[in-house]
């Protein structure tokens, strides 16, 4: 039986972390440990003696200098387990999460697995504005119908965007940061980088890429979670849709794009979706996505004055 090591970056959100860590308590297998990387001020871990009374070893950081990729690397550090399940400290795991992404490395344990991934349930459906653009971005390789994987364009087709859900074990190009697990043997060979942090979203994804092109990655349904994010959290609109877009760049840039003619495929994309975007804004008029269209045309401003360059 192997051990699991739970990791949860936090900051400044002891009611979150809270709720998450009494959803770990709820497990029908518990993990071995749970580690908290705190880039705040908590005042105590929350649970820690129930979590000692479950057998649960209770492991806690305090970082003096913040920042997501850097907690993730220090719980990495930190764990002694055979699986590394990485968290949000804003998610609520449904009792059998654990379990379900264990069942399925025992399924595949004569492969060598490079991660299994769970779905967040309370993904916002699709709303008429939705399905204009998602019309719009499939005809420009922008949008798929196909979860999990990366298009041609190197756009990614996210988890819970499409009116065709996953349903069984699927194998993927890549997971999603907050409801992912690895093989402690994984961070032998690869590691987690701030390297995108400056210029967009995406290093979880950038990660991810990098496994999935030597190990097989899989996502199962039968593992669900809430992500009750916090909007106080979120970038501003404007900065969101720059980052979006220079996010979906680099990862072209870094995993698809093989031969100098490929970029059509990426800008036939990026001008579908920008298109799509402009034809929603005109039928459904709203201010934040209009600050959001703003930070996607300062995105290829940036990648047309090559401003974007990683270290």
């Amino acid at each position: 039986m192997c051990r699991t090591s739970v990791i949860i970056p936090t900051y400044n959100r002891p009611q979150e972390l809270t709720d998450c860590i009494a959803s770990l308590l709820q497990q029908t297998e518990l993990p071995f440990e749970i580690i908290v990387i705190d880039d705040g001020k908590l005042p105590a871990v929350p649970f820690e003696a129930e979590c000692r009374q479950a057998g649960i070893v209770c492991r806690y950081l305090r970082k003096a200098s913040p920042g997501l990729t850097e907690s993730r690397n220090a719980g990495i550090r930190m764990a002694d387990g055979d699986i590394l399940f990485f968290l949000d400290d804003d998610v609520v795991l449904r009792p059998d999460y654990l379990e379900a992404i264990l069942q399925v490395y025992r399924d595949h344990a004569g492969e060598r697995l490079g991660g299994v991934g769970g779905l967040i349930e309370n993904t916002p459906p699709l709303r008429r504005r939705d399905y204009l653009k998602r019309g719009v971005e499939l005809l420009f390789l922008a949008y798929g119908f196909s979860e999990g994987k990366v298009l041609p364009s190197g756009f990614c087709v996210q988890f819970g965007e499409t009116p065709f859900p996953i349903r069984q074990v699927k194998q993927v190009d890549f997971l999603m940061g907050g409801v992912c697990s690895f093989p402690r043997r994984i961070f032998d060979e690869f590691t987690f980088t701030d390297r995108y942090r400056r210029f967009g979203l995406g290093e979880d994804k950038d990660f991810t890429l990098q496994v999935s092109a030597r190990y097989p990655l899989y996502v199962t349904p039968k593992a669900q979670l809430l992500h009750l994010e916090a909007p106080a959290m979120r970038p501003d609109k404007r900065r969101w849709g720059r980052l979006f877009l220079l996010g979906n760049f680099l990862l072209f840039k870094n995993h698809v794009c093989k031969n100098p003619w490929q970029w059509l495929f990426f800008w036939y994309a990026t001008f579908g979706y920008v298109l799509a975007r402009m034809l929603a804004l005109l039928v459904f008029p709203n201010r934040g996505k209009l600050e959001q269209l703003l930070g996607t045309f300062d995105a290829i401003r940036a990648i047309a004055n090559r401003e974007v360059v990683l270290s």
